[in-house]
């Protein structure tokens, strides 16, 4: 699977099984096997729940939900309900900017890994530059937690390449052994102050990448009380620069916000270090409580489609929904 189309699946049927079986039956007899490659565009849609005092619901079937794609419902293909194992990478960004901040986000990283579930498996990689992982996937929380404790931080000037190694880390969580070893459920939790020096190309890269992805990003804001996020500062986007174009911690807000918005996930900004706490704790509580959609999608016509997923059903008028809201279909 091409690592920029990480939703096109294909399907190969293999015919003609009674003619091998006579073939390798009879010596000296050799047939080749006819292959049909079909191909189908299949899209996975992370769905969280949460009631009218923000806790997260449990115990919905597929009954419950519709799926609208530009308005029309779509069949729901397949369903992965709340108990389903989840796959989880946790990006941490290890860049002169946060070498300081690291005893903040770190030392709470155990609150997180606890609350996942035993079949959980979790990963570890950091980027700076460029990512790098540090651990292969695995249902050993304490090999994570060490793994985050003896991560290397770069010193001194350096730039931070966050939406470049973000459409890497996409691409490897979505082709490959890691989406084979792993069921629908797939996240990146990103330990990140979102600030990229790259320029805005890599942005737009990252934002196509997430398009395409069927992985839930779920960002934790690095930066405490330096990122201005109060009524009293500008509010993100308000300089009118598009993320890459400006480095401050308005922009990686602003930038954060949407990758979070496009995957489905949502984005946390603590403010103190008592706050990672909390924030894990959601966390782990959202990838508990996650369901995942999935339909086949007839387009190919390399062209952005919404998203929209309902309740149905009695008693849920008072339910939030939360989940992509589109997908780039791939090129004919």
């Amino acid at each position: 699977m091409r690592a920029g189309h990480a939703l096109v699946a294909s399907v190969v049927l293999l015919l003609s099984l009674a003619s091998v079986l006579l073939a390798a039956s009879v010596p000296g007899t050799a047939r080749s096997i006819p292959q049909i490659t079909v191909t189908v565009n299949v899209v996975s849609v992370p769905v969280t729940v949460t009631d009218a005092r923000g806790e997260f619901v449990s115990k919905l079937s597929r009954e419950n939900f519709r799926l609208l794609v530009d308005g029309s419902e779509q069949p729901i293909e397949y369903f992965a309900p709340e108990e389903e194992p989840a796959q989880v990478l946790i990006l941490l960004e290890t860049g002169p900017a946060v070498y300081l901040l690291r005893g903040e986000h770190i030392a709470a990283a155990s609150v997180f890994l606890s609350g996942l579930g035993a079949d959980d498996r979790v990963a570890v990689a950091s980027y700076g530059q460029a990512p790098q992982l540090l651990l292969d996937f695995t249902t050993d929380k304490r090999r994570a937690a060490a793994s985050l404790q003896a991560a290397n931080y770069g010193l001194g000037m350096a730039n931070l390449n966050f939406y470049a190694s973000m459409s890497s880390v996409l691409d490897w969580m979505s082709s490959g052994s890691s989406a084979s070893s792993g069921g629908s459920k797939r996240a990146i939790v990103a330990l990140t102050t979102g600030l990229d020096s790259s320029g805005p190309g890599p942005w737009q890269h990252l934002l196509e990448r997430m398009q395409q992805s069927n992985v839930l990003v779920l960002p934790v804001a690095l930066g405490g009380e330096l990122r201005d996020t109060g009524p009293r500062g500008k509010k993100p986007g308000e300089s009118g620069a598009r993320p890459g174009e400006e480095l401050s911690f308005a922009e990686s807000t602003r930038a954060l916000e949407t990758i979070a918005a496009e995957t489905g996930g949502h984005a946390f900004f603590p403010r103190k270090a008592r706050d990672f706490e909390s924030a894990y704790r959601q966390i782990a509580a959202l990838l508990r409580h996650q369901y995942s959609l999935g339909f086949n999608a007839a387009a190919a016509d390399g062209r952005y489609h919404t998203i929209r997923v309902e309740l149905a059903g009695t008693n849920v008028r008072s339910y939030r929904v939360n989940s992509r809201r589109g997908f780039l279909a791939p090129p004919q």
